[in-house]
């Protein structure tokens, strides 16, 4: 009998019943309604709008004919008017903008937009920032931030030399503090490393070890060159301080304890292996604590068990007007903008009413808000310094969403590298866009889609068609099998990454300069692109943590942890392209 795939929580949550908040007969105006102003049959509409039992949506009806590109133009008197009732709304920009363009000379000015409280995007911690008290007058608070944008800048454009001679002069040592010159010390040094002038770094971030409480990325950069220059017991001391650095993300000390343990195993100290080891296990959702506990044959101690919906968490979704709007917007079928309803709420409710929303963005499918949602309420138990077990289940399968969305065509790259892409590119939101103009949930630049499409063109205007789910998931699993062929790949997930990020050009110059001694670890942690190497662990971390939540195995885990290069292999059983591979790897699990 054939083995089927482990029942998924998107699978699961259909069986909800999310409060109705219009009648049947409502639902059913509102849909003339909408469709009725689309084709600028505004009679029509009327005499429905005038037929309506509940006019909790009037609000998106008007502002759906005031912004209306073609069949209708609003007045100032209108806009103002709608203003004033439903400020709070999601059109509510857009109206107020348009007030202003019309607002006729000593006319009042409309309402303001009401403001939501923001909300992160990211859960990934942050590291201490350090604060000078350092007293200084108006003019020298002035001429130091002068000079620490001078030395930031003279880091980042490799003037390295005369950044070392500013920090030892008089002027430096009457502005700065003792902290803030070691701080720079620690971006010098790591800019000698990542240039490959390992002594140098050496030299420097010992240095700046003097303030290792404050500079906790000191020792990170001491012992990584320390560990290149085979001063092995130097880089394990150095790691340790990093793995009890209090000023320090969880990510940092796991990578110092990881390795911390790394450089005992090579100085024959296993005693010290396995303390260091479980001091990174303590951390299970960064990229070396999740290494750590493989090694230690620990489970990754995952959680994706969410509560029901009940009276309850129905009556909580109710509570507030947008999201009562939400709802009603839901059963017609109108999700993208109860999402943008919704959107507006992320920030400002309490954290004891996040799980009920969370249901609702499971149910509807909108990852990019559960994350969001996630995300929060992570942090708020961090810094409350609550227990994590009463939430571990809602935060956890929050943070790691299971998209709805399908490639044109299906998947044929597993879904939890696709996924392990999607959270790190866009944190999935469909209509995320780069500085640099990639778009959509994989963030594609248009060259690079109209090359992977062979034949269709998406510059020019076209190129606003990757933000289609569909379109954007299908191009860019196409991208990611066309990188795994890759002469410079060769089915290397820290090298598919690498390549994804840098561009393959990168790839293969950074692999001939730099010095890794086919050293997988050290591979990414001797790559010049500070955002190249946050990018691998965070891809990888992804992918391991959706193989658990889809009850898949990770191969790419165990062959990093026993110390070799992470290799694609894929699991999905219904993966067109692999099925010869999921039956060769299900013969040796």
């Amino acid at each position: 009998m054939e083995e089927q795939l482990p029942k998924t929580d998107v699978e699961i949550t259909q069986s909800f019943t999310l409060p109705e908040i219009l009648s049947n007969e409502d639902v059913k105006r509102y849909s003339r309604i909408f469709a009725r102003q689309e084709q600028g049959r505004w009679k029509d509409a009327d005499k429905l709008i005038s037929k309506l039992d509940n006019k909790i949506l009037l609000g998106h009806v008007q502002a759906q004919r005031y912004l209306h590109p073609t069949a209708y133009r609003s007045k100032y008197k209108e806009l103002k008017t709608w203003l004033a009732a439903y400020a709070d709304h999601p059109q509510a920009d857009t109206i107020y903008k348009l007030a202003l363009q019309r607002r006729p000379k000593n006319y009042k000015y409309p309402q303001k937009p009401v403001r939501f409280k923001s909300a992160p995007y990211r859960a990934y911690g942050k590291n201490y920032n350090y604060r000078s008290n350092k007293k200084l007058s108006k003019s020298d608070r002035i001429k130091a931030n002068r000079l620490k944008s001078q030395l930031r800048r003279n880091i980042l454009n490799t003037r390295l030399s005369i950044t070392e001679d500013v920090l030892k002069s008089a002027k430096a040592k009457r502005l700065l503090d003792p902290i803030e010159i070691n701080e720079t010390y620690a971006k010098l040094a790591a800019a000698w490393y990542y240039y490959g002038k390992d002594k140098k770094a050496y030299q420097l971030a010992k240095k700046a070890t003097q303030s290792r409480k404050y500079v906790p990325s000191a020792d990170w950069i001491a012992g990584l060159a320390a560990w290149r220059l085979n001063k092995t017991k130097e880089a394990r001391d150095h790691f340790s301080h990093l793995a009890k650095a209090s000023r320090s993300s969880s990510w940092m000390r796991s990578s110092g304890a990881y390795w911390a343990a790394r450089a005992n195993l090579k100085l024959k100290q296993p005693q010290d292996v396995s303390k260091y080891l479980y001091q990174a296990a303590e951390y299970p959702r960064t990229f070396y604590g999740i290494l750590a506990r493989r090694a230690l044959g620990l489970d990754l101690t995952f959680d994706y068990q969410t509560t029901p919906l009940n009276e309850i968490t129905a009556k909580t979704l109710q509570s507030h007007a947008p999201s009562k709007r939400a709802l009603a917007l839901i059963q017609l079928g109108q999700t993208k903008e109860a999402k943008a309803e919704l959107s507006r709420l992320v920030g400002s409710i309490e954290g004891n009413e996040i799980p009920a929303f969370l249901q609702l963005t499971e149910h509807t499918g909108m990852p990019e808000l559960a994350f969001r949602l996630g995300a929060r309420l992570a942090a708020e138990e961090k810094q409350e310094k609550q227990n994590p077990a009463e939430n571990r289940g809602v935060i956890d399968a929050a943070l790691y969403p299971i998209p709805k969305w399908e490639p044109e065509g299906g998947f044929e790259i597993d879904r939890a590298l696709v996924f392990a892409f999607m959270r790190q590119e866009s944190s999935f939101n469909p209509n995320a866009k780069s500085p640099d103009g990639a778009r959509g949930l994989l963030q594609l630049m248009p060259q690079t889609a109209s090359y992977i499409s062979q034949g269709q063109s998406f510059r020019g205007k076209t190129r606003n068609q990757l933000y289609d789910p569909s379109l954007n998931l299908a191009l860019g699993q196409k991208y990611l099998g066309y990188l795994l062929n890759h002469n410079y790949v060769e089915g290397d997930l820290f090298k598919l990454a690498t390549a994804y990020n840098g561009g393959p050009g990168n790839l293969g110059k950074w692999e001939r300069k730099i010095t890794y001694n086919d050293d997988p670890l050290l591979f990414i942690e001797s790559l010049p692109s500070r955002e190249t190497r946050l990018f691998i662990e965070r891809v990888l971390t992804n992918l391991w943590i959706y193989r658990a939540r889809l009850n898949q195995y990770s191969p790419s885990l165990d062959t990093l942890a026993a110390g070799q290069w992470p290799r694609y292999e894929a699991q999905d059983r219904y993966n067109k392209t692999s099925e010869s591979d999921v039956a060769e790897n299900a013969k040796t699990r």
